[in-house]
């Protein structure tokens, strides 16, 4: 109910306050107003736009996530205006996109983002974000692997991840191997702790797992 709220608010406000804007000769019109760049605004705008993200999901109410995920689309917008080929851009676009449920468009720039960089680790671990927020545990699965491979080996949130979805298709060994992956990057956490605790005390032999995978095996020996 809360995401539906939020979700009607941002559009109201983004509807109403968010003309797309027209690109000429070194500026960009925006509600109106002419902006002419310069040197170093990208990184002063993308700044911006990554406090405002930051902002958004610590605020609790509807309109201040609604302010801060406007203001923040405005400013990766811009970006994206100054450097077409900004990855940060479309990553930030999509995770907007996402966040207020339309999801053919947060795909459609996370794909930029991946046509211009496929081997981005922030891309593809925000792409796995996506997924695993709709459910789609293997598509999740496949992104955290990207960004783990690209980069983000020693990042907590991935291996923990990565641990979570393999719990989930009850893969106990890979499931364990990530959670102390990421115990190992945060040894004071108490809850990784006990997750590994309690996956040691279960037996990987009758996990579905196991038995999926050498049903697999088995049916491949009798052909």
């Amino acid at each position: 109910m809360i995401k539906k709220l939020i979700y009607i608010s941002i559009l109201i406000i983004l509807c109403g306050n968010f003309a797309l804007a027209k690109t000429q000769s070194g500026g960009l019109e925006y509600n109106s107003y002419k902006y002419t760049f310069k040197s170093g605004d990208e990184q002063k705008f993308l700044k911006q736009a990554n406090v405002d993200m930051l902002l958004f999901e610590k605020s609790e109410l509807i309109t201040q996530k609604a302010y801060y995920l406007q203001d923040a689309m405005r400013y990766f917008y811009m970006v994206s205006q100054i450097n077409p080929k900004s990855v940060d851009a479309q990553v930030g676009l999509a995770r907007i996109y996402d966040e207020i449920q339309l999801d053919n468009y947060a795909k459609k720039h996370f794909y930029v983002g991946l046509d211009f960089d496929n081997k981005n680790p922030k891309t593809n671990f925000y792409f796995a974000n996506f997924y695993y927020k709709r459910k789609d545990l293997i598509n999740a699965l496949t992104y955290y692997k990207k960004a783990y491979e690209y980069g983000y080996s020693n990042n907590v949130e991935v291996n923990y991840m990565m641990g979570t979805i393999y719990e989930k298709l009850a893969d106990i060994e890979n499931s364990k191997k990530f959670y102390a992956n990421a115990l190992a990057l945060n040894p004071t956490n108490e809850e990784l702790n006990i997750k590994i605790r309690l996956l040691d005390e279960l037996n990987y032999s009758q996990s579905q797992y196991y038995l999926y995978s050498n049903s697999g095996k088995r049916k491949k020996r009798d052909k």
